[in-house]
């Protein structure tokens, strides 16, 4: 094999312009929110969550990136940390040269030296082959989505008309209609946020027992990062209180997939199980109805959102039917702390919310 004709290294605020342009390159108009706006936030931002660059450097400029997120997790008591990959690139001319994997590989590296128990990353039909072929990456299965018709006039509007919309939209309802009634003891007051306050934090440690599979650390520092202050995102926050006490969160956005606004249940978080698990779900149904949207969706990996999504009525399409698979992989550093090998899709607690693509 050829020796390599760059270097590795890591991108200084200095490099993050280029960086943006190689994006801009590669993916043209895709993605007109992954901007400098957007990189100044994820990788220059005076936080605890921004994330750091690996660029494969030719002549100084990148012709690779790979940005790597190191961040808390959690997993029952034990407290961890993963790095998180995201937005692997390489430039069109100097493709099929070895870059990809060069800049996995010094991303592992990096993430061995900053304490990581482990690595993982989301990747696309084209990248997954790559991962795996090192037999280094572990895919455990498939990131289950589960959908909701909340209107099927609105869901059809867009294809077939208002008229036609409104006689067959109600046929699919019955097939979503809530399975069970959780009851919490006393009522619970949802109200849209701006800022999580610090309280979550005490809900997210109790709700992390009560998954008990591994996840971010989603305390309330992460959602005002994650969802607050990310630019060029209009993410709708609610909180759940219970006699004045906060008991759970749950973040709400849409996205335009195949001609149709889809609404999409990011990120949730509640004390007392599935029963509030359900009425943050339906707090969310109710925003994403209010603004037009037809259908919403949730991924979950985890057993108890599981059981809160099918109690609301949602159900799993079989993989083969959905236009796009949801895969993850990871990779343990060999970084002491793990008690044991997260190697089921159970053991992991992910969401719409652990991309960075919504």
């Amino acid at each position: 094999m050829p020796q390599p004709y760059w270097t590795n290294r890591l991108c200084g605020p200095e490099d993050i312009a280029a960086a943006v342009e190689l994006v801009r390159l590669v993916h043209g108009d895709e993605y007109p929110e992954i901007n400098r706006t957007f990189y100044d936030w994820r990788y220059l931002s005076d936080t605890a969550f921004h994330g750091d660059i690996l660029m494969a450097d030719f002549e100084g400029r990148p012709i690779g990136i790979q940005p790597v997120s190191i961040l808390d997790f959690q997993w029952n008591e034990a407290r961890l940390r993963g790095a998180v990959y995201t937005g692997v690139l390489t430039h069109p001319a100097h493709r099929r040269r070895g870059i990809f994997q060069s800049l996995v590989s010094a991303a592992n590296e990096h993430a061995r030296r900053r304490g990581c128990q482990f690595s993982f990353t989301l990747p696309n039909e084209r990248s997954l082959p790559g991962f795996l072929k090192t037999g280094e990456w572990h895919e455990p299965g498939l990131i289950p989505l589960h959908v909701k018709i909340l209107d099927g006039r609105a869901l059809l509007r867009p294809r077939v008309g208002r008229i036609s919309a409104h006689l067959v939209g109600w046929l699919p309802h019955p097939l979503f209609t809530r399975q069970r009634t959780f009851p919490t003891s006393r009522p619970l007051d949802i109200e849209p946020a701006r800022l999580m306050p610090p309280e979550l934090d005490r809900v997210f440690d109790e709700f992390s027992r009560d998954c008990g599979s591994l996840m971010v650390r989603r305390t309330a520092d992460y959602w005002n990062w994650r969802y607050a202050a990310k630019p060029n995102a209009a993410y709708h926050l609610f909180i759940a209180r219970r006699n004045g006490q906060v008991v759970g969160a749950v973040a709400t956005s849409l996205e335009k997939r195949m001609g149709i606004e889809i609404g999409m249940v990011l990120d949730l978080i509640a004390r007392g199980g599935i029963p509030v698990l359900c009425r943050l779900l339906r707090a969310a149904e109710e925003d994403l109805a209010s603004r037009g949207l037809g259908l919403a969706a949730c991924e979950a990996t985890s057993p108890m959102l599981q059981a809160a999504l099918r109690a609301e009525g949602y159900v799993g399409p079989r993989p083969t039917w959905l236009p796009k698979k949801f895969h993850f992989v990871y990779r343990p550093t060999g970084v002491a702390g793990l008690s044991r090998i997260p190697s089921r899709v159970r053991d992991w607690h992910l969401t719409l919310g652990d991309s960075d693509t919504v």
